[in-house]
Order: C-alpha cells, then sequence, then structure tokens
C-alpha cells in the first residue's frame, strides 16, 4: 500500500530523510527529535497523546482504527462522532510531532495503512522497546529465556540516528521473518503464550508459531508455583557466557522506571507494563545467578535482596544468597536464609523449596542425605465415619439452600454453621458429607464434647484417628516416617523413637504441628487415592473445642486455596451462646469471615412448611393429622428437636396453649434441666413464667421473689424464698447458664431495660405447667399490684395479670387495653382483648352493646367480615332491647355494610330500609346510613344509586339543611364522613362514564383523606386516583399512586385491600408492558386473597389471568388462565358483585377471542357493561367476519373515550377501527387511526398498544 506512507519529498523532488522521533515511555511520556521542528511539552489535544501512547504500547506499534476507537472513545463507538474524535486526534498528533508538515501531506511518524494504524521502527524509536530488546538479547545470551507473550515488538528497535533496521536470530518466544511487502512483519506468541495465526488488517500477515521448535520456559517465576506440581521444578545453574553480565547489567539499567504511571490504571497499558515487568525480574534473577557464578558474591546477594525486597517468595532469589553465603563459609546465614524461604513460600504459597533449594540446605547442614518425599504413596480410602452413619438416619427436610450453600465449590475453603442447640447444625453437617463421601471424597469427623477438659487438638485428634483407623499398618508406618510430629498427637502412629529434642520454642513446636497436619489432610484428599474426590473435614460443636484446635483450623483455612483447589474442605458448627463474643475462639471464627477466609452460615428455625414435612415424616397416623400439624408448628416454631418431640407425641384434643400438656420426651428434658437448677434459679423460672408474654424486668423479678415467698419446711426440695438480691443474681446465672432464660431487653415506660425470657416458648409451657392454680393466681396478683404501683401505664399488661388473678378490676382495663390496642392498629390484640372482656360483660358496669360495635370495627379492620357480622347483630340485639331508635340505626349501618362484603347485599338494603334514622338523629348517624346505602348499591350495580346516596352522605355530612354537622377536634366538618361521601361519588361517576366529574371528586376527597390521617381511609382514596390516572393515560404516575396506596395497605393489616391493591397496580405494568412486575404483583394478589376467600378473590384471579393471557411469565404450579377465570367466576355465585362481574366477564372474553370463539365473546360481553366493552365487542365483530360492525363499535368507543379523556381506551378502541379499517381497504382511514394511536401511545407512553397497532397492519 503505497498511499500516506512515503517520507515527504524536497522542492526538486527528491525524498528527504525524515529526522529521528524517540518516545520515551519509562518513567513517563516524552517525545524527542533528532533535529527538526522541536515537538511541544504540552499537546493541543490530550486525545492526540493518548493516540501516541496506545500505538506505542500495542502489538507490533499498530492498532486497528476500530479498536483505537473502542479504547478511546467506547461511549461513542460506531457512531460518526467517534470516526470524527479519531480524526481530529490523528490529525493533532501529527501537528504536534511534525510542526513543519505540510498539509495533505503524509506523517513520516503516523503512518496510515487501510484500517490500521501504526508508528514504523524505521522513523520511530521507543525507549520499551529498546529496554525489551536488550533484555531479551541478554537473557538468550545467557540461556535465561524471557517470559513468552508480550505485547511490544520483539525485533531489535534500530536507533533512527545510529544504526539502520537490523535482523537477528529468532529469540526464545519469538520469530521474526521479512513480508513481501518490503516490510517487517513480526510473528510473535501472542500473550500468556498461545499460538495463534491471525491476518491483521491491510493486507499484512502474521504468522504466529512456535518458538522455533525450542520449548518456552517460564523464567521460575514463583507466581506459576501454585499451578504446579508439589515441588516447583528449577533448572540447575547455566554458565553464563562471555560478556552475559555485562549485557544483563546493560540491560537491567534501561529499565529506568514504571511504564506509563500516568496510565497506572489504563487497561490497554496493563498487558505490556506486566510483561516489562516480568523481563525485568528475569534480567535481575539472571544478572544474580551470573554475578554469583562469576564470583562477584556481594553484588549477587544486593541484586537479590533487590528482588526479595518486591517478592519475598522468589525461591531463586533465595537461593542466591544461600549460595552466597555458602561460598564466604557463612553457614548459619545460608541456614536462616533457607528457613526465611521456607517460611515465605509456605506463608504466600503453601509450598515447600524445590530440590535445587534442598540440595543448597544439605550443603549448609553438611549431609548429603536424600530429600524426605513430601507425599506417601497413594492409599485406599476411607468408609465414611460410623457416626455419619448415624446420622443420616434421621428424617433431613428443608435445609435445601443451605446445603447448596456448602456444596458451592466457589465457597471459601472453611465454612462455619451457627445456630441455636437442636436446631439441626449437626445434621446438616452430616447431610454435606454424606454428598462428600457419594461423589468419592474421604471424610474426617470430629466433635467437642461438653463433658470435662478438652485435650490439645481434640477435635482433629478424632478427626484424624478414625481416618487413619482405616488406613493399613503399611499406609500408617509410612505416614508416621513422613510425619514423626504427629506420633505423640496421634495414638495409631505409634511413638517413633525418643524424637529429637526441641530446636525452638512453643512457637516453633506449633509451627511443626500445624505443618504435618496440613500435610497428613494433604494426603487424604490427594487425588491420587482412589476415588480423589478429595476430603471433608467436619468438625462439630466447636464452642466446646480447645483453643488450640480452633488455632489449628484458623491456619489450615488460611492455607487452603479456593476456588482454584477445592479439593479440602471445612466445615464447622458451633452454638452462638455458648461463644460469647469475648472469647478468645469466637474472636477468631469472626476474622475468618471478616477476612473471607470463611463462609458463615446461621441456621434459622424451620418455615412452616419444612416444619410440617419433618413433624409428618415422624408422627403416627391420626383421624386429624392436619390439625395435629398445626399444632406442632404453633408449639415448636419451626424448631426441629421440639418438632419431632411433639410429632412423636400422642395427639391432643384443641385447648388454648395455656392449657395444653407438654409432650412426654420434652417434659422429661426440661425437668431434668430444671432439677439440676437450686431452689433459687427455679423461683426466678416461676416469676417469669407468669409474667406477661414470658418475659420480665429484672426489678419485677427481684421483687415477686419476694413478694410471693412461702415459708416450706427445710429439706423439702422446692424453692426457697429470695429475700435479697443477691440470691435473685444466683437464680438468674443458673437458669442463663442451664439455657432455660435467656437475657434480653424489656421496654418499660419507652426505656429499654435490662430483663428475661425463655428461650423458647415450649420451656415456659413446661414451666407453666408445674404450677398450680393458686400459685399462678399469687403470681398473677403480685405482678398485678405491682404494675399498678411502679408501671399503671402498662395497660396491656395490667389486663392480663388482673384477668389471670381473677380480679374484678380486669373488665375495666380489658377495655382499656382494647381500645388502646385498636387505636395504634394492632387489631390482633385488640380482637383478643375484647374477647376476652366479652365473656365478662354481665359482671362490669359498662355497656355491652357499645363494647361490641367497638370490637366488630377491629374485626372490619382484619376482614374478618363474618364474625364482624356475628357480633354486630349481637349489638344490634342488645340495642334493640336497650338503646335508642338512633343508635339501631348506627348499628344496622354497620352491619349493612358487613352485609355487603359477605356477599348479602339485599339483605343489608332490607335492614336499612327497616333501620332508618330519626329526624332527630345526628347528622353523622345519617351520613352513616346513606354511605351505607350507597356502597349497597354499588355492589349490586346501582351506579346512579351509589351516587345519589353518596351526594346525601356529603351534604350530612357537611351539615346541609339547616342541622348542625359533625365537627372534629379542630371544628372542621368530618374529614373522614367528607373522604369516604366524595370516594364514593367518584367510583361511581366514573363507572357510568363521567370521568372529568369523576376526578374532580376524587381530588376532592384526598385533602379530607390526608387530614382525618386513617391510612385505610387514604388508601382507598389513592385507589381511585390511581384508577383515574390509568384511564387517563398517565400511567407512571398510576404506578407512583398505586404504590403509594399498596404501603398504606400493607401498613394497615387489611390482607384483602392489600390483595385488591396488589392486582389492579399488577394490571397498570401490564399496560406499561412489565411482564414480570405484574406476574410477581398478580400472583401474590392471589396469594393474599386465597389466604382470606373474601370479596378481593375474584378481582386477584382475573388480574393473574389477564398477566397470562398477554404472554406473563407463569410461575410453576399455578394453574391455567382457564382454571383462574372459572375460580373467579364461581366466587361471583358465592357474593355478587356487578364491578367483580365486569372484570371476570372481560377476562373472559378476552380468553374467548384467543381462542376464536367470537360469538362466545360477544356472549359475556352482553352480560355487563363498561369502558372496555365495546373494544373487545369490535374485535369479536372483526373475528367473526364483520368489519363493518366493528368499525362502526370501534369508532363510537374511540369518540366517546377522547370526549371523556379516556386517553387507554381511546387508544385500544382506535387500534381495533384501524384493523376494522385495514380489513374493508379503507387504508387512508385505517392509516390515520393509526397514526392517532402511534402519536397518543408515544405521548402518554403505552407501550403495549404500539404491538397491538403494528399486528393490525393498517
Amino acid at each position: 500500500m503505497s498511499s500516506g506512507n512515503a517520507p515527504p519529498a524536497d522542492g526538486t523532488g527528491r525524498r528527504t530523510a525524515p529526522p529521528g522521533l524517540r518516545l520515551h515511555l519509562l518513567g513517563g511520556f516524552r517525545a524527542e527529535r533528532e533535529g527538526g521542528a522541536p515537538v511541544a511539552g504540552r499537546w493541543p489535544r490530550p486525545s492526540a497523546r493518548r493516540l501516541v501512547e496506545l500505538l506505542a504500547v500495542s502489538p507490533g506499534r499498530t492498532r486497528h482504527r476500530e479498536e483505537i476507537i473502542e479504547m478511546c472513545w467506547p461511549e461513542t463507538a460506531g457512531t460518526p462522532a467517534a470516526l470524527g474524535s479519531l480524526r481530529v486526534a490523528l490529525h493533532a498528533a501529527r501537528r504536534a510531532l511534525e510542526p513543519e508538515l505540510p498539509p495533505r501531506a503524509p506523517s513520516a511518524y503516523l503512518v496510515s495503512e487501510g484500517a490500521l494504524l501504526r508508528l514504523p521502527t524505521e522513523t520511530v524509536w521507543i525507549d520499551a522497546d529498546h529496554a525489551e530488546s536488550l533484555a531479551e538479547q541478554a537473557l538468550h545470551a545467557t540461556d535465561h529465556p524471557p517470559p513468552a507473550g508480550h505485547g511490544g515488538t520483539t525485533t531489535a528497535e534500530p536507533t533512527p540516528h545510529t544504526e539502520g533496521p537490523a535482523a537477528r536470530p529468532p529469540q526464545a518466544g519469538t520469530t521474526a521473518a521479512q513480508a513481501p511487502h518490503g516490510r517487517s512483519t513480526t510473528e510473535r506468541a501472542p500473550h500468556g503464550g498461545h499460538t495463534t495465526d491471525r491476518a491483521p488488517h491491510g493486507g499484512h500477515t502474521t504468522h504466529q508459531a512456535p518458538h522455533g521448535g525450542h520449548t518456552t520456559h517460564q523464567a521460575a517465576h514463583t507466581k506459576s508455583r501454585a499451578d504446579q506440581a508439589p515441588h516447583p521444578k528449577s533448572r540447575a545453574p547455566r554458565t553464563p557466557h562471555a560478556g552475559s553480565t555485562a549485557e544483563l547489567a546493560r540491560a537491567l539499567e534501561a529499565f529506568r522506571g514504571e511504564l506509563l504511571p500516568e496510565h497506572r490504571y489504563t487497561p490497554w497499558v496493563q498487558a505490556r507494563r506486566e510483561r516489562l515487568d516480568a523481563l525485568r525480574d528475569s534480567v535481575r534473577l539472571a544478572l544474580a545467578e551470573a554475578c554469583l557464578a562469576d564470583g562477584q558474591t556481594e553484588r549477587a546477594a544486593a541484586v537479590a535482596r533487590a528482588v526479595l525486597a518486591d517478592s519475598a517468595a522468589e525461591e531463586r532469589a533465595h537461593r542466591v544468597l544461600i549460595g552466597a553465603w555458602l561460598r564466604q563459609g557463612m553457614r548459619r546465614r545460608a541456614l536462616a536464609q533457607y528457613h526465611q524461604c521456607r517460611r515465605a513460600l509456605d506463608a504466600e504459597w503453601g509450598v515447600l523449596p524445590g530440590p535445587e533449594t534442598e540440595a543448597l540446605h544439605r550443603a549448609a547442614l553438611g549431609t548429603d542425605t536424600p530429600p524426605v518425599r513430601h507425599h506417601p504413596a497413594p492409599v485406599r480410602p476411607t468408609p465414611p465415619p460410623a457416626v455419619l452413619r448415624s446420622l443420616s438416619e434421621a428424617p433431613f427436610v428443608g435445609r435445601r439452600a443451605e446445603l447448596e450453600r456448602l456444596l458451592n465449590p466457589a465457597r471459601p475453603a472453611l465454612s462455619v454453621v451457627g445456630g441455636e442447640a437442636g436446631i439441626g447444625k449437626t445434621r446438616l453437617a452430616a447431610e454435606a458429607a454424606r454428598r462428600a463421601a457419594a461423589n468419592g471424597a474421604a471424610v474426617l469427623w470430629g466433635a467437642g464434647h461438653d463433658e470435662g477438659p478438652q485435650a490439645p487438638y481434640g477435635m482433629f485428634v478424632e478427626a484424624l484417628e478414625g481416618w487413619l483407623a482405616g488406613r493399613s499398618t503399611t499406609d500408617r508406618a509410612r505416614i508416621a516416617a513422613e510425619y514423626p510430629e504427629l506420633a505423640a498427637l496421634l495414638p495409631s502412629l505409634g511413638q517413633v523413637g525418643p524424637g529429637p529434642g526441641r530446636v525452638g520454642g512453643p512457637e516453633y513446636e506449633r509451627e511443626r504441628i500445624f505443618s504435618a497436619v496440613s500435610g497428613l489432610l494433604t494426603i487424604a484428599a490427594d487425588p491420587g487415592t482412589v476415588g480423589g474426590a478429595g476430603a471433608l473435614v467436619v468438625l462439630d460443636d466447636v464452642h466446646a473445642a480447645d483453643l488450640a484446635s480452633l488455632r489449628l483450623l484458623a491456619r489450615l483455612a488460611r492455607r487452603t486455596p479456593s476456588p482454584s483447589a477445592p479439593r479440602l474442605r471445612f466445615l464447622a458448627t458451633y452454638r452462638p451462646e455458648d461463644l460469647p463474643e469475648t472469647d478468645p475462639r469466637r474472636a477468631l471464627l469472626d476474622t475468618l469471615v471478616r477476612q473471607g477466609t470463611a463462609h458463615r452460615l446461621r441456621l434459622r428455625r424451620l418455615g412452616r412448611g419444612e416444619c410440617l414435612t419433618l413433624a409428618a415424616e415422624v408422627m403416627p397416623a391420626a383421624p386429624d393429622t392436619q390439625a395435629a400439624l398445626h399444632r406442632v408448628w404453633e408449639l415448636s416454631l419451626g424448631h426441629p428437636l421440639f418438632a419431632l418431640e411433639l410429632a412423636k407425641a400422642p395427639a391432643q384434643p384443641p385447648a388454648a396453649h395455656e392449657d395444653l400438656t407438654a409432650p412426654e420426651g420434652i417434659r422429661l428434658l426440661v425437668n431434668a434441666r430444671l432439677s439440676r437448677l437450686s431452689p433459687a434459679a427455679r423461683r426466678v423460672i416461676e416469676v417469669v413464667a407468669v409474667a406477661s408474654g414470658g418475659v420480665a424486668t429484672l426489678a419485677e423479678v427481684e421483687e415477686l421473689a419476694q413478694v410471693t415467698q412461702v415459708e416450706e419446711p427445710a429439706g423439702a426440695g422446692a424453692p426457697a424464698p429470695l429475700t435479697a438480691p443477691a440470691r435473685v443474681v444466683d437464680g438468674i446465672e443458673a437458669a442463663l447458664a442451664a439455657a432455660v432464660l435467656e437475657e434480653r431487653s424489656v421496654p418499660a415506660d419507652g426505656v429499654a431495660v435490662p430483663g428475661l425470657g425463655f428461650r423458647h416458648p415450649l420451656i415456659r409451657l413446661v414451666c407453666r405447667e408445674g404450677l398450680s392454680r393458686a400459685r399462678r393466681r399469687q403470681l398473677h396478683a403480685a405482678y398485678a399490684e405491682s404494675l399498678l404501683r411502679r408501671r399503671p401505664g402498662a395497660v396491656d399488661a395490667v389486663a392480663a395479670h388482673l384477668a389471670g388473678a381473677d380480679d374484678p378490676r380486669a373488665a375495666d382495663h380489658l377495655h382499656r387495653a382494647a381500645r388502646r390496642a385498636a387505636a395504634v392498629g394492632a387489631d390482633d390484640s385488640a380482637d383478643h382483648y375484647y374477647g376476652e372482656l366479652t365473656a365478662r360483660l354481665d359482671a362490669v358496669a359498662v355497656e355491652a352493646a357499645r363494647i361490641r360495635l367497638d370490637h366488630a370495627a377491629v374485626l372490619r379492620r382484619m376482614a374478618r367480615h363474618e364474625d364482624a357480622v356475628r357480633v354486630l347483630r349481637e349489638a344490634l340485639t342488645d340495642l334493640h332491647r336497650h338503646g335508642t331508635p338512633a343508635e339501631q340505626a348506627a348499628a344496622a349501618a354497620r352491619l349493612a355494610e358487613s352485609l355487603a362484603k359477605t356477599g348479602a347485599p339485599q339483605e343489608g338494603l332490607r335492614l336499612l330500609d327497616t333501620h332508618r334514622p330519626p329526624q332527630d338523629a345526628p347528622p353523622r348517624i345519617h351520613a352513616d346510613h346513606h354511605l351505607a346505602r350507597g356502597l349497597l348499591c354499588f355492589v349490586t350495580g346501582d351506579y346512579e344509586g351509589s351516587l345519589t346516596a353518596a351526594r346525601q352522605a356529603e351534604k350530612m355530612a357537611a351539615g346541609a339543611g339547616g342541622e348542625p354537622a359533625p365537627q372534629g377536634a379542630d371544628g372542621a366538618p368530618e374529614a373522614s364522613l367528607l373522604a369516604r361521601a366524595l370516594a364514593q361519588q367518584s367510583t361511581s361517576l366514573a363507572l357510568t362514564g363521567r370521568l372529568p366529574q369523576a376526578r374532580t371528586a376524587a381530588d376532592a376527597a384526598l385533602p379530607h383523606a390526608e387530614a382525618h390521617g386513617d391510612p385505610r381511609l387514604l388508601a382507598a382514596v389513592l385507589s381511585i386516583l390511581r384508577e383515574h390516572a390509568r384511564r387517563s393515560g398517565r400511567l407512571h404516575e398510576a404506578v407512583a399512586t398505586g404504590r403509594r396506596a399498596l404501603d398504606l395497605a400493607d401498613r394497615c393489616g387489611d390482607p384483602e385491600a392489600a390483595a385488591f391493591e396488589r392486582a389492579n397496580l399488577a394490571e397498570v405494568h401490564l399496560l406499561l408492558g412489565e411482564f414480570t412486575e405484574a406476574a410477581t404483583l398478580a400472583t401474590e394478589a392471589v396469594d393474599e386473597a386465597q389466604a382470606h376467600a373474601g370479596w378481593c378473590l375474584p378481582y386477584a384471579l382475573t388480574a393473574l389471568a389477564r398477566v397470562q393471557l398477554r404472554g406473563g411469565p407463569r410461575r410453576p404450579g399455578l394453574p391455567g388462565t382457564r382454571e383462574l377465570l372459572t375460580r373467579a367466576a364461581h366466587c361471583l355465585t358465592r357474593r355478587p358483585d356487578r364491578q367483580a362481574e365486569y372484570e371476570v366477564r372481560t377476562a373472559q372474553a378476552e380468553l374467548a377471542l384467543r381462542d376464536v370463539r367470537p360469538d362466545r365473546a360477544l356472549a359475556l360481553l352482553s352480560e355487563v357493561s363498561g369502558t372496555g366493552v365495546p373494544v373487545l365487542a369490535a374485535w369479536a365483530h372483526l373475528t367473526a367476519g364483520e368489519p363493518v360492525r366493528a368499525a362502526e363499535v370501534a369508532a363510537a368507543e374511540a369518540a366517546r373515550a377522547a370526549g371523556a379523556g379516556e386517553a387507554v381506551t381511546e387508544c385500544e378502541a382506535r387500534t381495533a377501527q384501524a384493523a376494522a379499517l385495514a380489513l374493508l381497504g379503507r387504508t387512508e382511514e385505517a392509516a390515520g387511526c393509526a397514526t392517532r394511536v402511534r402519536e397518543l401511545a408515544e405521548t402518554l407512553p403505552y407501550p403495549t398498544v404500539l404491538r397491538r397497532v403494528a399486528y393490525a397492519k393498517p
């Protein structure tokens, strides 16, 4: 190629040789010219300098233009802007290097060859290439091949002002050949030593050949040691050629600094920098060895020390120093250097010195004893430990995710499994060991024991002894000879002689033992054994192990590589409560986890399904198995050990927890633990067992232990009375040590104070069971008096203890506790208090009907509408006997609303007709009456009637007609009634097609809902606003509003409202084309609605069906679309709801259209009315071959939707219209409809309709 590459000509037309360009990359970028205009110190453009730097470090000084763009302008790669940036940079670089270059004249330094850019070797000299060339020549002369593969040129770079192009014989790692184009084409091994064939751009052919038939030998780089055999192989020292020391010194001097330090973190410099660093290290090592061979021991030692300053584990440098000391007769210095080498290799790579170093070591010792072989011959595999076989017989349920994490080869070498006693740590470890053994791995099992002191390295001794028990006598003798340090620890090895005397202190001996155990475990995991799948060392209950065992485990975990060589694994289990944070053993484990050397896995209790499965494995056959399993779950709370004991126990009749009898096995276990406690500890446990919630403050424990003291005869074995704080402390310490109680923080008057609680509620059940009724009443009474005196604001605790003491004051406190719980949204607690209070109504001076009305309000918030109906009927009956007509009307309104939720709207309407508020009733009662009637009309599909009732409610709430309106605390009209009335109007207006008025009403309702502060009411208003935003096409606003409504519903604890919001939000995400999010929300809505089978179930089922209809993802195990809609339709037969019927029928019509059954779709649509019906009818007519009718229906609906501001419906209607017009051949009209759809859909945005209009093909 000739264009643009020739040197410039003078005025006579003759070509003049350009001045040489010298580029300095080492120590920082600098450019110089030999004569001619100087190179500017500051480049006009940084991109120009970066281009020159990139080419200077590129292979062959050449890069393709596209590569340059990807490296320098990745954000604009592939665009015209990137090409422009390259052109500007190239022009600026040429001008910076050659200021005298005429316009459009070719550059002598930056040469273009088609799509390639390069720096020619004839005119450009680079210091990095020069240093590399000198290093390769020096290493080749000393018969030390350089590292294979690099990013720069490998032929000698001529200095422009001193010598021309020179060719030299191929070097190790390179093969040079002359290309037929008159230029030098370099053939080299690419990065990493691989050999490839590449045809570069521009027509040149570069052949990557093997190194001239030579075998490339990596220059003894210690970084490759991890991938080598146990003994890294090194060649015997070479005798350098004459003058090689000088050549190596000259080559080392050429490395004057770091390559382009200003680009220290730039990716395209990294490969070349690593190559130069490797060459420099090889030159330094070769120079040290050459100096040592020449007798220059001091110089050799200085160079070797410089190498070790950068890489302490460089074995060749250590050998040079050892040899230097030996040549000077300094054997002790040589021995010290050997041990330093051994420690460095062990610390960094976990390997031992190679044969050459060992030979030097023997020379320093003055003995010719051959080196000990580090790995004995392969041995046969060992059967799994007996403990593993017995543990594996127990059922293994759940913990699949935890097991996979333990078996993951990418995890660290050590896994630490923690959890409370009986949680399943040992069973999980046994399952992991069983899997490993099934895959051919050797399993070593050791455990800590709570009984008595632990022997040094006891867990490892047990594990190794079990493994050695399966070895032959020959194998054990070979191992004993290999590791004599272990003979005193492992009886299976026997005592090998008296043993050598100590050459160091305890630290040295510990290091020898650690190294020997590491070597023995390496043998167990050696792939040379039969099966050869590594080894797994299981250490169970390390909280009971000695500190030496934990230190050994930490050392082994740090030295075991992972995941590159996952042949040796460790698995440890412990109980956190028995290993406090101040314990040095806990500190060791925490440090390993923090450093990433260990992986911690905390076992939690089983989930409900897993717990029931585990219990079913051992539970005997019973007529009511499900109820029994549910009892197991309630009492065990997922604790595996307790679940097994409960499942094995005989079935009991249903009863409250306080009346249950603990299973015999658990009672024996707990009583055995209690029997070992002192009377003081048992008295403390009694006090805590009766405490509210099973938790008591330390002050309460001390006071109650003294107040409830009972004088008992000495020696009776009963708990002794605690009369002093010291006795209480003794009892607390004993109960904590026995793992019956645990320390907790107890909130008292807004402050967390120290307290006590049971480790598990089942233990509390056993302890309460041991108390007589009289003793319980005494403790409850004492608790109540103490709380009334010390913490009278603790209403819940006072009510519970007064009830437990059968105190007449209990009813009043129960009512206060119920109202307080209801006020803060604790509906479950409020329901409990109201239920207990109802049984005491005949004995209290409170009005029964009012209490039942309050109870019903709590039940309605909990979506327990059937229970609410029952309680409201009882309240209405009471009011018929003792209440006024106004109070009866108020109760009837609440009952009517609950009947609407239970599918009995007609009964609710009759009830309202019977109990109309009298004229003199407060406006609130009138407003409640109209709101209830509006809700019933809405459910029955009478939207006009619902609108009329809601407007009447608004008038009553605002004080219309001259009647005083109900006032809030601030004197403003009752916000809740106004918000409810306006929200009901908005919904009715929207369903009657008056969307603008509906939006106005909803906007007016929002400030009232926010002012009232009830999250349930605010969620309902936001739900209406979300629906308006959806129909108006403001889909992202609908998502934001829907998320806010969903958060409020979740916070309220109303599962049906939350399921309803999730279903609606799923449909909005469906419109946006976000199918995964829609599927997740719809699935969650179905799961939540099915748990209660309430009014929201058909909405949730229909939403999930629509997701499946539109192609959304489907969770395995879920029913199909047809079954979902069938179930939704069945819900309508049990609980009529016109709005839900509309959702179900339209979804069924969509399914019928997908099945190409237009008649079925039209029949379904004839049963309902609403905004989406005409659109589906248009598609049904189109599918039935009636395009004219389809176009008419779609056009009418599009016009209506456009007038009402329903953008989503307009888009869908015009899409159907476009499809019908296209089928009729009216292409221009169809195109106009499609254009309107696209414009509107892109503005909203509404992505899914764009696909539909494309399908219509107008």
